[in-house]
């Protein structure tokens, strides 16, 4: 009998998504669309998920170890990302400087990122749990985001879609 847990159903990415598939929410008032327009004063980005927040850097293993922000690991510019053509933005952070939480977000968890061009909502659509701690990556980055961090002594990862302009 196997322990492994079921591979999480991911989208197929192997072909671009036609217009349809990137729903464009449509607010209920002014009040809720501010937040698809709001732009970062300062330049800097800042993730959300509920009341929980962070900053976000781009950088190495260095900024990780750093346990200060959030990192943006590889990929295209939050806004800018587009799943469906491979390009997946990541961001990562160590579960012992309190990112554990991108490990196992629940499905349908709405993330928002403020940042210099704007705020995006993306809506968790699938996660995955690799054997091992700092896993190589190569093969499980998928959809629009992926937040990655080690999950007691494995890496756990959250796949998210975008669901905002």
């Amino acid at each position: 009998m196997s322990s492994a847990a079921p591979k999480p159903k991911l989208p197929d990415l192997s072909t671009k998504a036609p217009p349809s598939a990137r729903p464009t929410p449509k607010p209920s008032s002014e009040a809720d669309a501010e937040p698809f327009t709001a732009r970062s004063k300062d330049g800097s980005t800042t993730l959300r998920i509920g009341s929980w927040s962070s900053a976000v850097v781009r950088g190495g293993q260095k900024a990780v170890d750093a346990c200060a922000d959030a990192v943006q690991w590889t990929g295209p510019d939050l806004g800018t990302e587009d799943g469906y053509a491979l390009r997946t933005a990541v961001i990562v952070g160590h579960d012992y400087c309190g990112f554990a939480r991108f490990a196992t977000l629940p499905l349908d968890t709405t993330v928002t990122a403020t940042t210099p061009r704007g705020t995006f909502a993306y809506r968790v659509y699938a996660n995955h749990i690799s054997p091992g701690r700092g896993t190589p990556s190569h093969g499980l980055y998928w959809g629009d985001l992926t937040l990655q961090s080690c999950v007691g002594d494995n890496t756990g990862f959250s796949y998210l879609v975008r669901v905002g302009p």
